[in-house]
Parts: structure tokens; C-alpha cells; sequence
């Protein structure tokens, strides 16, 4: 049954850049033990969700998204979890149509969810792959599709409102981000409104779109729908109900809720302003809190008032505040709000399916691709790093943690382990010494001269953040006495392994080497201009910022010293505890650092009384936010929480604990849910109790003047991007803004090593490298194509390297 022609070369070929098509789809001849799709499976529900459905799902959509079509009896491999397909086709219409019918028959008869795995599998399909599935067939309901546009529209305005945060939190004066919504044919949908004032009105028959709110949008809906002049549309807008129980009706804009949640992540505020009269607010909050935005801000208006004018005053008058954008969907309130705010985003929407505003830039919803793009939807073909310097930018909800495949990786043996230490470390030293050399055929000797090594785009360096002035008075007593140029490096803490979603284990792996071999290409660097080179203390906080038992951090410590050792990294770097490196500094009274964080714990706690995460997590926070006893230049409380809340251990691990965190953090403000629910309030009651914890230390450090440890004759090195002035930004991993210790290490395509969460590289198909001691955590990641045959690719020790920038 198996048996097939010959597959023409380069449809082969074409697969084989698809690498989660490769790994999931078999084609040509059957290997023994493939069962027939036909025949029945002995497999639990899940267990044949994962096994089979899944992947079957994956190899047609990975096909058609190649143009290709399976042809004959398709089959299951499970030893190696894989679909075999005897043969292919051309993606022809009506093929495609004939086959999917005929597939679909055979899945439905399992007795599972399809129609739920189609939904999810076929979500943010390319503009290509909408167009092989838009036929008529059992399928053509799930397809789905994000404008690219209309993406990086959204993406624009997430990008404004992360740099005006910045901007606030180094100048408190600076306005804060603001994003204003409209509600109606905008946020919200008023389907079942609009057609019950048609059939009041007495247009009841099927209709392609439905009418917008205003004339123009009326017009355009009477000529689609070939209707005559009457009714007209002051007989419609007479007719929409704005009563209690048909505004909670209305459906929330497909992404609006996310878009949300990513300006408040970035930092901003969202505001509703809208035209709805006050009469209808009551109604409007308990439809707003149904949709999980009551915690929003919101801006009715006056009777009879120009709704431009209104939502332009409403925002003027939010103190502190300034609009970075704004959506609507009528032009005469989009014109008063580009003339009130001509520094702003304004964005028409045209909500799909409704007659809406006719602007050629509008956007339909709120949607956005997520990071990193979905494999095997036509938009890659080959798995990627996500680049996300927080798991809250990953679509948690769209990820797949893809059972049957990130477990097929490779153990390294411990010789195997140290050839790839080396080699990294080795090319790492050959680099510096050629920086090195450049450098110093210009000057060397000087301040300026390590200055300007340290500047290089290996290390990621910001002039403009560290300038010569400053790397002059740090400098200049090692350079006229002769000895090591002195950094403070603020960590590494422990893996944060917590959420199982950023490192599935607790001990350093090749991220840390990778960071060491960095160190020392700066310290051989520095030696050709500065003989002495440089010295480190790294200062390890496991247990400073939040309180964690000894237990937790153990492992980690003893492994990072044997990493140091391994490289030869100990001759630069010295580790050590950041509370007793303060003591022998002489920073402040290290006695009285307990009742200091009580007092400052007090006064958090004071703040933020009478507020429960566990009841309303996003009025909560936006309470907080108002609340906040913070001061300049520390951490906001709401923006501490986002961060700790994906850090803080997840209760109630289940048995798929990869899974089971997805899941919670896929919603984490998301209480109702039967069976998460409770997990959710207990993490989130823990995120609030180590964000107090967490900024009440920041407080005592700065009173007991911990900064003294890097002011004298010492560079404060940086691993944020964004580094407070007067600090050298040290980027270890090059492109990668994760730090080595809050995510898992993964080869790109370069074999250069970086940092990414180990959920984004299991969703992207990357396979698991154990070290000698065995899983379950990694010692690094790998795209598919670099395990073959359950072999590790050979050139691998000879290629990995670091990033050039």
C-alpha cells in the first residue's frame, strides 16, 4: 500500500528546508511498523491528539503551504512519531478540496476535537496558504490570517510606548505612554445590535457585510446589499439598541484584549474614550469586565456633545499622561484627534465585516503575529529564536510543546562537553587578540585605549551611555599603577527555572560558558593595549533581591565555578556574594539592613492595602500603579510584577509540567478557569509578596549605598540594553538580550550561541543537547537539522562561536 514512484528531486528538496515538516512528515516508502491512518489505534485521547492528529494536521498544512498534496493512504509511524505520505501531488483546487473532504472523514471518526487542533494549527496562516485552503471543504472555517501591515502598525505603536516609558522612568517629569480606544466597531462589536436594528427595520435577508455606524458606512452597505433608498439611515441608527442587555452583546475585537495587555506590559496606559453617553456607563463597565478590561480606564461623553471634542478634552485632561496612539473608526473624530495630538499614532479601524471608515491604511483588529512566527504556516520554513526579552511577549497560548519531538535530542559525553567549552573559548581569545591588536597600532598604554576596546560591537557597548569622560575617571588609577583594570558585574543569581518556561533545570549551561568565553576575549583584548588586563567580581545576589533557600542556588554556584576552571575564566573572574562584598566595602550598616527592610516593606505594603491580585488581578495592578511609593530611578511596583510573576516557582507542577505552566501563563489573570483558577491565585499572590520584598531591597541598597562597590575606580558593568548612564553595557551573548542565567542556551543558524526561553525553542522545534549528567535540562538546544539519525551534527564543536555583534 506503501509502495511509491519516483519523487521528483526537487520536491524533496523543497520539504527539506521545511525543518518541522522534516521531522514530522516521512515521504516514499513506509518503514515497518507505520499503521495505516484507516486502521484503528490503541492510544488514549490525548496520547492520540499528540501522537496523531497533530501531526497529521501539521504534514497536510506543511504540504499545501509547500504546494504540494499528499497522495494515497496516509500512515502513522509512532516509534519515530512521524506521518508517512506514499506520494505527492500539485496542490490543485480541487484536489486540495477532495482530499482534505476525504482526510477530514477519516480524523472525525477518531471521536476527537478536530474542529480545536484545526483552530489552533491553522492559525496566522501566510497570505499563500489562506489562498491553497480557500476552498469549499470541511477546513475552510479555521484558516486565519494577520495583514502584515496591520501588524507592524501595532508593533509601531508597542515600540512608542515602550521608549516613552524609558524615557518617564529616567525623567520622572517626562509624560507617561498613553493608547486611546474607541469602543463601538473598534474595541468592541456590535454584531448582534446591528442585525437586530436591520430586522427592526425589515432587512432580513442574508447579507454579505453589515452597516457601519455612520453615513458613509450606511451608504456603502445599501449599494453591497442592493437595497433602495429607504430605509434610510436615521431609521437604522433609531433603531440600535442601547439598553442594558443588548450592550452586553457586543463581542470583544479579535486581539484587543492581548494589544492591551502588551501596552501595560510595555508600560503604557490603554483608555477607552467613546461617544456612549454617560446613561449607558453602568452597562458598559459590566460588559467591559465580562471581557476581562474592567480594570480600563474609561471616557464617557455629554449628551449631545461633538464626540470629537469630548474624547480630545478627556485626554488633555488625564494629568501626566500623553497619547502616543489613537483608534477609531469615524474620520471626523480621527481628523480632531491628529489636529489635537499631531505627535500621535492615529489609526483608523475598519471592523471586519461592517461597512466602517474607508481609509486605505486602516487595520481590522487588533491582532499581531506572534514572536516568533509560527512554524509551517507558509511564513518560515526554518525555526528561529524569538528574540524576546520577556516571556510575557511569547503568544504562550499559541505555542506547542510538541511532545512526540523536543525530547528526540543527544547526550554528550564529558570529553565531548569540554571540546565545545574550549573551542568556544579558543576562537573567543583569537577574536579578542585581533580587537586587540587593532587597537593598539593606533594607541595602547592609555585609558582611552581600553576604552576603545571596550567600545567594540563584540561587547555590544553604548558611547553614549558610557563615554571616554567617564571610562577616564574609572580607569586611570589601574592604568598609572599598572594593574587590572577593575569591573563590577552585578550576578549571575541562579537559572531561573521557576516557571519551567525560561530553563527547565537549575544548573548553568553553555549560555554561562559562552558569557565566560566573552569575558575573556575582553580580558586578551585589553592585554594589548594594558598588559594587566582586566579583573571581575561578579557579584552573585541568589538570595538578595528575593528571599530562596540555599537549596535552590547550591547547584547552580558549584557549577559556575567549575565552569570557571573549565574555561580558564577563574584567572579574570572572581565570584562573590554581593552582601559580603558590601560588608568588607564598608557599604552603610549591614545590621541594620533587616529593619531597614521591614520599614521599607511597611510602607509597600501600607500602599498597596486593601488591594487583592487573587480577586482583580488587573485593577489590582492599576491601582498600584496610581498607589506607587516608589521614587526616581527605582522599578515601578506593576512593572516589578510583570516581571517577577513569570519568575516565581509554579505551584502544582501536573504531570506534563511543561505543559501545565504553558497553560497557566498562557492566562495567568485569567481566575475563572475551573481548573487553573486556583494555581493562577496562588502565583500571583507570591508574584505580589517578592515584588514587595524585591523593591524594598532596591530601597535598602540604595540607603546602605551598595553603589559605593562600583563608584571608586571601578566600571559598573550593564547587561540591560537600555543601561543607566555612566555604565558599561557589556552584551554577553551578543543579539541576545536574554541574560544567560533567565533562559536556555540554543545554537542559531551561524552556530553562534544565544539565550532564548526554552519554551519558544521547544514550540520552534529546536531538540535538547544533555550534558553528561542526562536530561531533563539541556545543556543547550539545537535547530532539527543539526541531530541526525540520533546523532549530533560533527561539525558542531568545530563551528560553534560567539556572536561578531
Amino acid at each position: 500500500m506503501y509502495a511509491t514512484g519516483t519523487l521528483p528531486e526537487r520536491a524533496l528538496e523543497d520539504l527539506a528546508r521545511d525543518s518541522l515538516l522534516a521531522k514530522y512528515c516521512l515521504v516514499g516508502t513506509a518503514p515497518r511498523g507505520t499503521i495505516p491512518l484507516s486502521e484503528p489505534l490503541e492510544l488514549g485521547g490525548d496520547e492520540l491528539i499528540e501522537r496523531v492528529l497533530r501531526p497529521v494536521v501539521i504534514t497536510v498544512r506543511g504540504l499545501l503551504a509547500a504546494g504540494k498534496l499528499p497522495v494515497g493512504e496516509l500512515g502513522v509511524h509512532l516509534a519515530s512519531g512521524r506521518v508517512v505520505v506514499p506520494g505527492l501531488g500539485p496542490a490543485e483546487p480541487d484536489r486540495v478540496t477532495e482530499t482534505i473532504t476525504g482526510l477530514h472523514r477519516r480524523l472525525t471518526a477518531t471521536g476527537l476535537d478536530v474542529d480545536g487542533v484545526l483552530a489552533r494549527e491553522l492559525r496566522f496562516c501566510s497570505a499563500g496558504l489562506l489562498s491553497v485552503l480557500a476552498g469549499e471543504h470541511p477546513w475552510s472555517p479555521h484558516p486565519h490570517h494577520v495583514p502584515s501591515a496591520q501588524h507592524e502598525l501595532l508593533q509601531q505603536v508597542l515600540r512608542l510606548v515602550k521608549d516613552r516609558s524609558t524615557a518617564h522612568r529616567r525623567d520622572p517629569s517626562a509624560p507617561r505612554p498613553l493608547v486611546a480606544l474607541d469602543l463601538d466597531f473598534c474595541a468592541l462589536h456590535p454584531r448582534a445590535r446591528v442585525r437586530a436594528a436591520l430586522a427592526a427595520i425589515g432587512v432580513t435577508d442574508r447579507l454579505p457585510m453589515l452597516p457601519g455606524l455612520y453615513e458613509p458606512g450606511w451608504r456603502r452597505f445599501r449599494d453591497l446589499a442592493g437595497l433602495p433608498e429607504h430605509p434610510e439611515h436615521a431609521e437604522f441608527r433609531r433603531a440600535i439598541s442601547w439598553d442594558r442587555d443588548e450592550l452586553l452583546t457586543d463581542e470583544l475585537a479579535p486581539g484587543v484584549r492581548q494589544f492591551a495587555g502588551d501596552v501595560e506590559q510595555a508600560g503604557g496606559r490603554v483608555v477607552l474614550v467613546t461617544g456612549r453617553r454617560h446613561r449607558m456607563r453602568a452597562a458598559t463597565e459590566e460588559a467591559l469586565s465580562r471581557h476581562g478590561l474592567g480594570h480600563l480606564d474609561l471616557r464617557t461623553s455629554d449628551e449631545g456633545a461633538d464626540v470629537g471634542e469630548q474624547k480630545v478634552a478627556a485626554l488633555r485632561g488625564m494629568t501626566g499622561w500623553e497619547p502616543v496612539a489613537a483608534f477609531d473608526d469615524k474620520a471626523a473624530n480621527l481628523e480632531a484627534l491628529r489636529s489635537a495630538f499631531p505627535q500621535a499614532v492615529v489609526v483608523p479601524v475598519a471592523a471586519p465585516g461592517f461597512t466602517g471608515v474607508d481609509e486605505p491604511d486602516a487595520i481590522a483588529t487588533f491582532e499581531t503575529l506572534p514572536q516568533p512566527m509560527p512554524l509551517g504556516r507558509g511564513h518560515l520554513a526554518r525555526p528561529g529564536l524569538s528574540h524576546a526579552t520577556s516571556i510575557a511577549q511569547l503568544r504562550l497560548g499559541e505555542m506547542c510543546t510538541r511532545p512526540t519531538l523536543w525530547r528526540q535530542g543527544v547526550l554528550l559525553s564529558e570529553d565531548e562537553q569540554a571540546e565545545i567549552a574550549r573551542e568556544l573559548c579558543r576562537k573567543a581569545v583569537e577574536t579578542g587578540a585581533r580587537l586587540g591588536d587593532r587597537v593598539a597600532a593606533i594607541e595602547s598604554g592609555t585609558t582611552r585605549a581600553i576604552w576603545q576596546v571596550m567600545q567594540a560591537k563584540l561587547f555590544g557597548a553604548s558611547r553614549t551611555a558610557y563615554p571616554w569622560e567617564q571610562a577616564d575617571d574609572d580607569l586611570s588609577r589601574a592604568v598609572a599603577e599598572g594593574e587590572p583594570a577593575e569591573l563590577v558585574l552585578l550576578g549571575p543569581p541562579t537559572k531561573q527555572d521557576g516557571s519551567r518556561l525560561k530553563a527547565l533545570g537549575g544548573l548553568p549551561d553553555l549560555a554561562e560558558v559562552a558569557m565566560l568565553a566573552r569575558l575573556l576575549q575582553l580580558d586578551t583584548a585589553v592585554r594589548r593595549v594594558h598588559p594587566p588586563g582586566i579583573r571581575v567580581t561578579a557579584l552573585a545576589d541568589p538570595s538578595h533581591f528575593r528571599v530562596r533557600d540555599v537549596s535552590r542556588y547550591r547547584g547552580y554556584q558549584r557549577e559556575f565555578r567549575r565552569m570557571l576552571e573549565l574555561t580558564g575564566a577563574d584567572r579574570v573572574v572572581c565570584v562573590r556574594n554581593i552582601d559580603e562584598a558590601a560588608a568588607e566595602f564598608g557599604c552603610g550598616d549591614a545590621a541594620a539592613r533587616a529593619e531597614l527592610l521591614g520599614h521599607h516593606r511597611d510602607r509597600y505594603q501600607s500602599a498597596v492595602a486593601g488591594l487583592d491580585v487573587r480577586v482583580d488581578p488587573r485593577g489590582a495592578l492599576a491601582e498600584a500603579d496610581e498607589r506607587d511609593p516608589g521614587c526616581a530611578g527605582q522599578p515601578r511596583f506593576a512593572e516589578m510584577f510583570r516581571s517577577i510573576v513569570h519568575a516565581v516557582d509554579v505551584p502544582n507542577a501536573g504531570d506534563e509540567p511543561v505543559e501545565f505552566s504553558r497553560r497557566v501563563y498562557t492566562a495567568p489573570f485569567d481566575l475563572d478557569d475551573p481548573e487553573l483558577g486556583g494555581t493562577r491565585r496562588e502565583l500571583l499572590a507570591l508574584a505580589w509578596d517578592e515584588t514587595i520584598t524585591y523593591l524594598a531591597n532596591k530601597h535598602v541598597d540604595a540607603e546602605l549605598d551598595y553603589a559605593a562597590m562600583w563608584r571608586r575606580d571601578r566600571v559598573r558593568m550593564s547587561l540591560s540594553l537600555r543601561p543607566e548612564q555612566g555604565r558599561f553595557r557589556f552584551v554577553p551573548l551578543g543579539g541576545s538580550a536574554v541574560m544567560p542565567w533567565q533562559g536556555t542556551a540554543a545554537l542559531g543558524r551561524g552556530y553562534e550561541v544565544s539565550t532564548d526561553f526554552a519554551i519558544s525553542l521547544i514550540d520552534q522545534a529546536h531538540l535538547p543537547v544533555w550534558g553528561p549528567e542526562g536530561g531533563p535540562q539541556p545543556w543547550f538546544m539545537v535547530p532539527p537539522s543539526l541531530i541526525r539519525d540520533g546523532s549530533l551534527d560533527r561539525g558542531v564543536a568545530e563551528a560553534v562561536q560567539l556572536r561578531t555583534k
